[in-house]
């Protein structure tokens, strides 16, 4: 289940917005397929939250869009996160965007949804 918090500089347009929203879930799915959680369609209820926000006045960074992603740590994603990073920053150069970051941070942890 991963969890992508994507900040964004005041200068990114809703027209940039609405392309990187339509690419990021397959992006995202791609990037944390495993063998140990395979990605299986189309996202579910709970099975990726993306969440948008405009980069705040006392934020500090020069870079305009900043992708976070957050996902459980599987021996099979630890031995190639670099690819996995560059994987989702490569599939956005079609939008031209400018300076963009993407941290994956993989986590111990546990989901439960209702």
């Amino acid at each position: 289940m991963p969890l992508v918090d994507v900040t964004f500089s005041s200068d990114v347009s809703d027209g940039e917005l609405r392309r990187l929203a339509a690419l990021l879930p397959d992006l995202i799915a791609q990037a944390v397929d495993c063998p140990e959680e395979p990605w299986t369609g189309p996202a579910g209820v709970g099975d990726m939250e993306i969440r948008f926000r405009r980069r705040g006045d006392f934020d500090v960074g020069e870079m305009r869009v900043v992708i976070e992603v957050r996902t459980k740590l599987l021996e099979s994603r630890l031995s190639d996160k670099q690819r996995r990073a560059d994987l989702v920053r490569d599939g956005l150069s079609s939008l031209d965007l400018g300076h963009v970051g993407v941290w994956l941070v993989l986590h111990e942890g546990a989901w439960s949804q209702t």
